[in-house]
């Protein structure tokens, strides 16, 4: 698998050279260069749910690689990603992911379950993939202790949550996901659960999706994005 999707990318490529997202330069949707600029912080990346924290309430804690606006190589990357449909781009979020995944300690001795953020049918039949799914892939590809579930469905057809203030995007997402019924799962309590997307905002997103996984016996649920979007 790994070799056709290396064989198919060299084709691509060399009919159509891929250009840096960032600098512009030819050779790589987001060149060496740009990815060496990249801010990282090599401290404990979990937002644990607080009484301090108004943004998670049914999310138990949020891992992100880098910080949104400190990174716009990653912003125009995510970009690229969602609304240029440049799946390549993914293998790069999946490794920045897959690196702080290794810094917590929390993983040890753990086996992770990954559950996509999905899309509606809609939306995905437009784009053609889930984003928050080909960086999930990715991420299994570069971790040995990683599952997979699409443990949740996207029911409502919803607007673009970058057009919304906070409350408009958590009136929005209201009632937008459900259990997949198709995915028979069970719950163990030595596994970790995280949601995989691309961005975190304001938590919207992410919180409804962990209110649908713990109404269904799931008790911990931590979110797992690239960035970080502070407002």
């Amino acid at each position: 698998m790994r070799f056709l999707k290396t064989l198919k990318a060299f084709i691509l490529n060399t009919l159509f050279p891929p250009v840096c997202v960032s600098c512009k330069k030819e050779g790589e949707f987001l060149c060496m260069e740009c990815l060496k600029k990249l801010n990282k912080k090599k401290i404990n990346p979990v937002y644990r749910r607080t009484e301090k924290d108004p943004d998670f309430h049914h999310l138990d804690g949020l891992i992100y690689a880098l910080d949104y606006a400190k990174n716009p190589q990653i912003k125009a990357a995510i970009k690229q990603l969602k609304y240029r449909f440049t799946k390549e781009l993914a293998e790069h979020f999946g490794r920045l992911i897959a690196e702080k995944l290794e810094e917590l300690n929390m993983i040890k001795g753990k086996q992770i379950i990954l559950i996509p953020v999905p899309l509606h049918k809609k939306r995905l039949n437009y784009r053609g993939f889930n984003q928050a799914k080909v960086i999930a892939q990715e991420i299994e590809d570069k971790l040995s202790n990683i599952t997979i579930l699409n443990l949740l469905e996207r029911i409502r057809h919803t607007s673009q949550q970058a057009k919304l203030n906070k409350k408009e995007r958590h009136e929005n997402l209201k009632d937008a996901f459900s259990m997949n019924k198709k995915c028979v799962h069970k719950y163990s309590s030595n596994n970790l659960y995280f949601l995989v997307d691309d961005v975190c905002t304001t938590g919207s997103t992410l919180e409804n999706c962990a209110e649908v996984l713990k109404k269904n016996r799931i008790t911990k649920v931590y979110g797992l994005v690239v960035a970080r979007a502070f407002k």
